[in-house]
């Protein structure tokens, strides 16, 4: 089974959370997008946050087998424990590049 891992960020730790990525094994890469995070318990929130609504935010996705899925998971758990990270887990039916793929 091939899983697709979620992870949201605050901005503030989008380099700490690549570098941690770039040393995991078992998969190829990620993606990393900007995003806004709404519904945010204003606590959280920056002054300028709670002006406009929203969160600044970074999630980053990739995809792997389950059992490396676990192993990432366990070593995020362990390694970002306290801090403002949001994590999914989705099964995946398929995954793969088409730069390999032959119409013929």
């Amino acid at each position: 089974m091939i899983y697709l891992i979620t992870i949201i960020t605050p901005k503030a730790i989008e380099d700490t959370i690549v570098d941690w990525l770039l040393e995991q094994e078992g998969f190829t890469g990620f993606n990393r997008i900007a995003v806004n995070g709404y519904g945010m318990t204003e606590r959280n929130m920056t002054l300028r946050e709670r002006v406009t609504g929203y969160t600044s935010r970074v999630m980053f996705q990739m995809h792997m087998p389950s059992t490396v899925a676990d192993t990432v998971l366990s070593n995020l758990k362990k390694n970002f424990a306290g801090s403002d990270i949001h994590y999914m887990i989705t099964p995946v039916t398929e995954a793969g590049n088409l730069a390999s793929y032959d119409n013929d």
